[in-house]
């Protein structure tokens, strides 16, 4: 198996655009929360670092990769076997 090309991580600014663009195609204004004021329940500034933070974490999942001898624990294996015709272990 060849390793994956590795990809630099997007700056900061290329995520909020990411962000206010997928915003902005569902329809959500955002100009109308403040800037930054730590005193307002939500403001731009926090709403696009949890956004930076999300989509972060979404690549570092995407970066896991699978053990293809792992098998998935089950809560029913009897009927896991039997509906996969996989031999009980």
């Amino acid at each position: 198996m060849r390793p994956r090309p590795q990809t630099p991580e997007p700056t900061d600014e290329e995520l909020n655009t990411y962000i206010l663009t997928r915003y902005r195609l569902l329809g959500i204004d955002i100009s109308v929360l403040p800037e930054s004021d730590e005193d307002a329940p939500m403001d731009q500034e926090r709403l696009l670092e949890n956004g930076r933070s999300i989509l972060r974490q979404d690549v570092e999942a995407a970066n896991f990769h699978i053990d293809p001898q792992f098998n998935l624990p089950s809560a029913f294996p009897a009927p896991l076997v039997a509906w996969t015709e996989e031999e009980g272990s």
